[in-house]
């Protein structure tokens, strides 16, 4: 890999993780991309123990970075759902992948950092 394709691939991770940083923003694409759609209390217990301002704050960001959709029903009382987007979908299969990577080191990485 020449140096300005590392340089590429670090700037295209650094875009990434600024989508998707922060404690809950992945558990909310895997959530609403495994378990479907959702209002926002089920959303709520689905990933306790966040809380209900920052599972809107994360929300909010993600919906704006084209993640994540969000569906307002107009009823008595208001509906919302929030879902994943096409383009978030693609994503499972990485998530999946990054999940594995940390039960299988994890555990070892963590030991380390104590010691």
């Amino acid at each position: 890999m020449t140096h300005a394709t590392t340089a590429i691939t670090v700037d295209a991770l650094a875009e990434f993780t600024g989508m998707v940083g922060g404690r809950w923003k992945i558990g909310i694409l895997y959530s609403l991309g495994c378990d479907g759609k959702a209002r926002f209390n089920e959303l709520a217990e689905r990933m306790s123990p966040v809380t209900p301002t920052t599972l809107t704050r994360q929300l909010r960001e993600l919906e704006r970075d084209g993640l994540v959709t969000r569906t307002q029903f107009n009823e008595i009382p208001p509906r919302v759902e929030y879902d994943i987007t096409d383009t978030a979908h693609t994503l499972l299969p990485v998530l999946e992948a990054i999940a594995d990577w940390t039960t299988s080191h994890g555990k070892k990485l963590a030991d380390a950092s104590q010691s």
